[in-house]
C-alpha cells in the first residue's frame, strides 16, 4: 500500500489515520501506540486502518473476562485447552506464519493479561510483527500497556485529544443533516468536551426524544429543555470511578458546595485528595482567597448535584453550613439551590437573593427553578421586575410581559417604570400585547406624580419618566426608527437606571460605529461592561457590540476570544446568545475568506434570532444574507429574506439598521438591475455624508466600485479619512491606488481581499491589466459592457480571478450550464472566444476614470 485513503467521515482525524498507516509501514519502527481517553475515535481509526490493508491483519481485545487467563486475549485464534506446553509456540507460529510482519491490531490493550502483554511486546521489539495498540490514556493504576516500547522507539506514539471546534461542528452537522446554530455546539461541547464517541451518544438519545428544533434546515436548542443531559450523565458515572474514595469524596463535597476552604476539607480528612484533583484540573484554588478549593463548573459538576443521594446530600450540607464560612456570591446561589433539593429550611429572603444572582450570571434555569419557590404575591415590585425580565430573556414573553405589567401597576417608584418599559421596548415593540401598552406605562407614572414615589431623592422623578415616555410615543406615532435622538439631553441624567443607560450606551455606540469613530465605541463599551457585569443580557448585548468594534479594527483574534467561550452554559442562555454569535461568527468567515461558512452561519443566525423574538438584531442578519445570496445564490431565497425583512415590526430598536438599509439596497439593484435601487444607494450615500455617517459613506462608496462600476479615486481618499477600521482601511488603499494608476498597489489589493471579495479582486485585477498596458486598449467590445448584465460583470470578475466555470456555479449557487449560458453570451458582447481575454477586454471597456 503506498498511501492511505482518504474518508471525509473521518473528521478531524485523516492526519492521525495517515500517521497511523505510516508507522506499520515504517521500517524503523514495528508499528504505534494510540492513547486517548474513551469516546476520542481509538477504535474508530484502528478499524478503518484495518479495513484499509484488507485481509493482511490480526484483531484482538483485551476484557475483564479474560484478563486473569494466561494468554487469554487469543482465545479466539488458539486452542488455550490443548496442550499447556505448546501454547506459546503455537500463538507465536500463528503471528508470524506470514512472509512479511503482519500487523497484530489491540484494542482495550489496558485490558489484557500480562503473558499476551510478554509475547506481543516481544515480537514487536524483535521485529517479527507489527501493533497498533489501542489504550485508555486514564486507568485505576495509571499504568498504561506498550509504553516502554515507546520509550525504546519501537512504537510510535500518538495521543489523540478531542476535536477541534470546526472539525466537531461539521461532524455534528453531518449527524444532525443540516446546519447547526452556536447553541447546539455549545450545549453539545459542553456534555461531551468535544469528545466524538460521547457526541454521537448524546446526538442518537437527542434524536430519539426531540431534544433541537429544525427551522428551514437549522437546528436550533430550545432552550427550556432541562433534561437533555440525561445520557451524558452515564459517561460521567464511569469517569468518576477512575478516582479513588476519598477522591470522588471530596468532589462531591466541594461540588455540592460551590467552594470550601482548607480547614474544612482538612475537617473532613478531605485535604490530600483535594490536592490531588486539584492537579488533575478537576478542581481550582480560587486565586482571591487563600487555600479554598472552587468546583470546576462542567457537565460531571451537574451529575454529581442531580445524582447524590439526599440523605448524604443533607448531611454535608450540614456539615458546611455549621462552619459558618463567607463564601462568595456564585457559592451562595449554589448553596441556597442545595439546601432546597436536600430539603434544608432556606429563607424566602436567601432564595430570592441567590436567583439575583443566578440571574446575573446568565444560570437562567436556576434562576427559575429558584424562584419557582417562592409564590410572586409575596415578592415586592422589584423582584416581580425581575422575574419579568428573566422570563422574557428566556423567551417566555407572554409570561413575562404579565409579570412585568403587574410589577408595573404595583410600582412603587418611577424608577422601577422605566426598567420595565425598556425591557418592553425590546421584547414588544411593534407588537400588540394585551398584557402592557405604553399606555399602562403613562398611567403608573401619573399615579406616582400623584401618590408620590417610596423612594424621594434616590432616583429619577415621575416627571422624567414621564417625558421619556413622551418621547418614545412620538416616535412610534410618527413612525419613526427609536434611535439615540430620540433620548436627546435624557441620556446625560445621572439619575436615569442602569437598565436605561446599557440602553442609551448600545444606541450611542451604534452611531460612533456608523460614524467611524470605532475606537472611541471600543472604549466606551469597556467601561460600561464592568459597570454592568451583574446583569447577563446587559452584558451579552454589549459583548455583541465589542466584538463588531473589534472585528471593524481588525482584530479577529482577540473577537473569536470573546465569542469562542460563554460565560455560562445554562441551556436558556445559549440559545439566547446563540443567533447573536451565529450572526457576528458569519463576519469573521467574511473577513477570513469563507464565504460557504458565513453562508451558514447567517442562516443559523436567521433562525435562531427570529425564534428567540431578537428582532433588535434580525434585522441586519437579514440584510447580509440577502446581499451574500444576491451575490452568490437564487433570486429566490434573496427574495425571501427580503420579504422577511419587510415583515420586521416597526418602529424598533434595531441595530445596525441603517448598515442593513443600505445593504438590501444594494442586494435589489444586483439582482434586478433597476436603476431606482443604484439612485437610492446615491441618495442613502448623501444623506451620510450630511449627518456625518462616515461608516456608511465608506460602505456605499465600496459597494457602488465593486459592483456598479463608479470609480471615484478622490472621494474613495476623502471617505477613508473620517475613520477608523477595516473598511477604511481599504478604502483608503483602493482610493491612492485609483488616483495613482498604480498597478502593483491594485494587485496587492487583490490578492489581500480576493477571498472575502472575488469581485472586488476581480475589478482590481483588471484596472491593474489596464494600467499596466501603458494605454494599449483593445476596441473589440468596447461599446458592449455598457450593456453587460450585473450577471455577466458578476461572472466576468470570478473569471478574471480565476475561477472554473463549476467553481462559479458552487458559489453563485446555481447550474454550471447556467453560468455556460452568461459566459457564451458575456464572450458574445466582448467580441472574445477564450477565458484568458477577458481581463484584457474587460480593461478595454472599462470607463473613464473620474480623477
Amino acid at each position: 500500500m503506498n498511501s492511505a485513503p482518504r474518508h471525509p467521515r473521518i473528521f478531524g482525524r485523516v492526519a492521525e489515520l495517515e500517521l497511523i498507516h505510516r508507522s506499520l509501514r515504517c521500517s524503523e519502527c514495528s508499528g504505534i501506540l494510540i492513547e486517548g481517553e474513551i469516546g476520542v475515535g481509538k477504535t474508530m481509526l484502528a478499524t478503518q486502518a484495518f479495513r484499509d490493508r484488507g485481509a493482511d491483519g490480526i484483531w484482538i481485545r483485551g476484557d475483564r473476562v479474560h484478563q486473569g487467563v494466561d494468554f487469554g486475549a487469543f482465545g479466539l485464534l488458539v486452542d488455550l485447552d490443548d496442550d499447556p506446553a505448546t501454547l506459546l509456540g503455537r500463538i507465536v507460529s500463528m503471528l508470524t506464519s506470514t512472509r512479511t510482519p503482519q500487523v497484530v491490531f489491540v484494542d482495550d490493550a489496558h485490558l489484557l493479561d500480562s503473558r499476551s502483554q510478554g509475547v506481543l511486546s516481544e515480537l514487536a521489539s524483535a521485529g517479527s510483527i507489527r501493533l497498533a495498540v489501542l489504550a485508555r490514556s486514564k486507568t485505576a493504576d495509571g499504568y498504561i500497556p506498550f509504553s516502554s516500547l515507546v520509550e525504546d522507539r519501537v512504537l510510535q506514539h500518538l495521543v489523540l485529544d478531542v476535536l477541534p471546534p470546526e472539525d466537531y461542528r461539521a461532524m455534528i452537522e453531518h449527524r444532525l443533516g443540516g446546519i447547526v446554530s452556536q447553541a447546539v455546539v455549545d450545549i453539545v461541547d459542553f456534555h461531551s468536551g468535544r469528545n466524538p464517541g460521547k457526541l454521537l451518544e448524546l446526538l442518537e438519545y437527542t434524536s430519539r426524544r426531540g431534544r433541537f428544533l429544525k427551522r428551514r434546515g437549522v437546528w436550533i436548542l430550545d432552550g427550556l429543555d432541562v433534561d437533555y443531559d440525561e445520557r451524558a450523565r452515564d459517561y460521567t458515572r464511569i469517569g468518576l470511578l477512575d478516582y479513588s474514595a476519598k477522591e470522588r469524596e471530596a468532589l462531591e463535597l466541594i461540588v455540592l458546595a460551590g467552594e470550601v476552604d482548607l480547614a474544612t476539607l482538612l475537617e473532613a480528612g478531605l485535604g490530600e485528595a483535594a490536592d490531588a484533583l486539584v492537579a488533575s484540573g478537576e478542581l481550582r484554588l480560587d486565586a482571591r482567597a487563600e487555600h479554598r478549593y472552587q468546583a470546576v463548573e462542567n457537565h460531571a459538576a451537574d451529575t454529581i448535584r442531580y445524582t447524590t443521594p439526599v440523605g448524604q446530600s443533607r448531611a454535608w450540607f450540614d456539615f458546611i453550613e455549621a462552619r459558618g464560612d463567607t463564601p462568595s456570591d456564585w457559592a451562595k446561589m449554589i448553596r441556597a439551590e442545595w439546601g432546597l433539593v436536600c430539603g434544608a429550611e432556606i429563607s424566602e429572603a436567601r432564595t430570592i437573593d441567590a436567583a439575583r444572582i443566578a440571574t446575573g450570571l446568565g444560570d437562567w434555569h436556576r434562576a427559575m427553578r429558584l424562584l419557582a419557590e417562592v409564590p410572586m404575591e409575596r415578592m415586592d415590585p422589584h423582584d416581580l421586575f425581575e422575574v419579568a425580565r428573566l422570563y422574557c430573556a428566556c423567551n417566555k414573553i407572554p409570561l413575562g410581559l404579565d409579570v412585568l405589567a403587574h410589577a408595573v401597576r404595583t410600582a412603587c417608584c418611577a424608577q422601577l417604570v422605566i426598567d420595565s418599559l425598556v425591557v418592553w421596548m425590546g421584547r414588544a415593540f411593534g407588537n400588540s400585547s394585551p398584557a402592557l401598552r405604553l399606555a399602562d406605562f403613562r398611567t403608573a407614572l401619573e399615579r406616582l406624580q400623584e401618590d408620590g414615589d417610596d423612594h424621594p431623592g434616590e432616583g429619577v422623578e415621575a416627571e422624567l419618566g414621564v417625558e421619556l415616555l413622551d418621547r418614545v410615543s412620538t416616535a412610534v406615532v410618527e413612525h419613526r426608527p427609536i434611535h439615540r435622538s430620540v433620548f436627546a439631553d435624557l441620556s446625560r441624567q445621572n439619575a436615569l437606571t442602569s437598565t436605561f443607560h446599557v440602553l442609551d450606551t448600545s444606541l450611542h455606540v451604534m452611531d460612533m460605529l456608523d460614524s467611524g469613530s470605532t475606537h472611541e465605541a471600543l472604549a466606551l463599551l469597556g467601561a460600561t461592561l464592568i459597570e454592568c457585569r451583574a446583569d447577563s443580557s446587559a452584558v451579552l448585548r454589549l459583548t455583541v457590540l465589542q466584538v463588531r468594534a473589534l472585528l471593524q479594527l481588525g482584530r479577529i483574534d482577540e473577537a473569536k476570544s470573546l465569542m469562542a467561550d460563554p460565560p455560562s452554559h445554562d441551556i436558556a442562555f445559549l440559545s439566547a446568545r446563540s443567533g447573536p454569535m451565529d450572526l457576528l461568527w458569519a463576519q469573521v468567515h467574511l473577513i477570513e475568506g469563507d464565504l460557504p461558512g458565513a453562508m451558514m452561519a447567517l442562516r443559523a443566525a436567521i433562525e435562531g434570532l427570529e425564534y428567540w423574538n431578537q428582532t433588535t438584531q434580525l434585522a441586519i442578519a437579514l440584510a447580509e444574507a440577502e446581499y451574500a445570496i444576491s451575490r452568490v445564490g437564487t433570486p429566490e431565497e434573496a427574495d425571501d429574506l427580503h420579504e422577511r425583512f419587510e415583515a420586521l415590526p416597526f418602529p424598533g430598536l434595531y441595530h445596525d439598521y441603517r448598515r442593513a438599509l443600505v445593504l438590501r439596497t444594494a442586494a435589489r439593484a444586483i439582482r434586478t438591475s433597476d436603476p431606482s435601487y443604484l439612485s437610492e444607494l446615491r441618495r442613502m450615500l448623501a444623506e451620510a455624508e450630511e449627518d456625518g455617517a462616515a461608516a456608511i459613506v465608506v460602505l456605499i462608496r465600496l459597494l457602488l466600485f465593486r459592483h456598479f462600476d463608479e470609480i471615484e479615486p478622490e472621494e474613495l481618499c476623502r471617505a477613508a479619512g473620517r475613520g477608523t477600521g477595516r473598511e477604511f482601511e481599504l478604502v483608503g488603499r483602493l482610493g491612492a491606488a485609483l488616483r495613482d494608476k498604480d498597478p502593483q498597489a491594485l494587485s496587492a489589493i487583490a490578492e489581500a481581499y480576493g477571498p472575502s471579495m472575488p469581485d472586488l479582486a476581480g475589478r482590481c485585477t483588471a484596472l491593474a491589466a489596464r494600467f499596466g498596458a501603458q494605454g494599449h486598449h483593445r476596441e473589440a467590445g468596447s461599446e458592449g459592457h455598457g450593456e453587460l448584465t450585473a450577471r455577466e460583470r458578476q461572472i466576468s470578475a470570478l473569471i478574471v480571478a480565476g475561477r472554473s466555470n463549476a467553481e462559479i456555479a458552487r458559489e453563485l449557487g446555481v447550474r454550471v450550464r447556467t453560468v455556460e449560458g452568461h459566459t457564451y453570451r458575456l464572450f458574445r458582447k466582448l467580441g472574445i472566444t477564450r477565458r484568458e481575454q477577458v481581463a484584457e477586454a474587460m480593461r478595454g471597456t472599462e470607463g473613464r476614470l473620474r480623477a
